[in-house]
């Protein structure tokens, strides 16, 4: 017979944790447990009902009313031995004691868009099986083995495999998996972690210049894998280097520069913009918090942060915007700038997004670092501001050309 409608909710919450904090769930819990014991109890034939319930049965309605009233109680006391059941053992307050190896599952640095596995062992050092009753990511961005159902062996381990989808923008990704074991009344948490980055990272990664704050400061810009380059501009500009100076130093792996807001003129840019000569991050960005920085967000992106890359001088290059999946198509695509024109290529509409194909297209002339703001239109009339970035080379494969921009040094103790 099937268990209670009400035992499966209970089942279900458990993974929130917020049994912890409600032990009168464990009571209904048991006696919906009881219950089923009771009614599958009920459809097992007499064959199956053990002998000692035979004397209960017998006890008939006259001699009972004709017994004292003390031994009516007593008989009332009596439980029927084919309907007890052993019953469940009371849920541990507390984790599982399962250890986990590795306690955390560190990927390093990843590329952008790329996916990661790992493996955490779930290792068993009691000697009591445990039973693995549901596993759950904390975001779609996590993919795991099946492990719900499954048991740890006494002295045993169960082998948990998950796979982290970074992001398209650079920067630290978390993500959490939730383990629930029998019998304890807390899910045991597994987690990841790594940073999103190209071979060049900046830190940190976003500049809060929010209500006059930070209008001026410093990064670090350096490499991931610890190998000199150079930077050709910051956001189109010559670099102000500390502690270095690019006529008679050589390359290096780490600089610390300097940045000013108002260097960037009246329109605030979303990203502040390194170029370097690394063909495989020739653009780092950190995102630039500001006023006049902020996009409205009428069409919901999966990311707001747009490169093209590398565009040869006098070629065009296409990039794609990830959109939230829609109905409503976009159908065309413009520049608000002189510096170069964005068409609309096409789209393709999967399950979870819509993918937009763009062309880039600078302006006949343009070398160099290139920032350029655009518009997306939908059919059905929204339209989505954004910005795209790109260095322009005549080499088009990136690098400090003629066109890089003069770096300058400022004393290591200045700023």
């Amino acid at each position: 017979m099937s268990t209670p409608r009400f035992a499966r909710p209970l089942a279900d919450r458990r993974l929130s944790g917020d049994l912890d904090h409600r032990p009168t769930r464990f009571v209904l819990l048991a006696a919906a447990c009881s219950l089923a014991a009771w009614l599958a109890a009920c459809d097992r034939p007499a064959a199956e009902t053990s002998s000692d319930a035979a004397p209960v049965a017998t006890t008939n309605a006259a001699s009972s009313t004709a017994a004292p009233a003390e031994d009516r109680a007593a008989a009332r006391d009596v439980t029927p031995a084919a309907a007890s059941t052993p019953s469940r053992p009371a849920p541990v307050q507390g984790m599982p004691p399962i250890r986990l190896e590795p306690p955390l599952l560190d990927f390093g640095f990843v590329a952008p868009s790329s996916a990661s596995t790992g493996v955490v062992k779930l290792v068993n050092p009691t000697d009591t099986p445990l039973k693995i009753l549901a596993v759950q990511p904390s975001c779609k961005c996590t993919t795991i083995s099946d492990l719900e159902g499954k048991t740890i062996p006494a002295g045993g381990s169960l082998d948990l495999e998950a796979t982290l989808d970074a992001a398209a923008a650079p920067g630290p990704k978390k993500a959490q998996i939730r383990v629930l074991v029998d019998g304890y009344t807390q899910v045991m948490v597994v987690e990841l972690k790594a940073e999103v980055a190209l071979a060049v990272r900046i830190t940190p990664p976003y500049i809060n210049a929010v209500e006059g704050k930070n209008q001026s400061g410093r990064l670090v810009v350096q490499s991931t894998d610890g190998q000199p380059f150079r930077i050709c501009s910051t956001h189109g500009m010559p670099p102000r280097y500390i502690g270095f100076d690019p006529a008679t130093d050589e390359p290096r792996a780490q600089y610390l520069v300097e940045y000013d807001v108002a260097d960037l003129g009246e329109r605030i840019p979303r990203y502040w913009v390194v170029e370097t000569d690394r063909p495989d991050a020739p653009l780092v960005d950190v995102l630039l918090r500001h006023e006049r920085s902020f996009p409205n967000f009428n069409i919901r992106m999966k990311d707001y942060r747009i490169s093209a890359g590398v565009v040869p001088v006098r070629g065009s290059a296409e990039f794609k915007i990830r959109l939230e999946n829609r109905t409503d198509p976009v159908t065309a695509a413009i520049s608000r700038s002189a510096a170069g024109k964005v068409e609309y290529v096409g789209e393709s509409v999967g399950e979870e997004e819509t993918e937009v194909t763009l062309r880039l297209t600078p302006a006949d002339g343009t070398e160099g670092f290139v920032y350029l703001p655009f518009t997306i239109f939908t059919k059905a009339g929204q339209s989505q501001d954004l910005d795209v970035f790109a260095t322009v080379s005549r080499s088009g494969a990136g690098g400090c050309g003629a066109a890089a921009a003069v770096p300058t040094a400022s004393p290591a103790a200045g700023g």
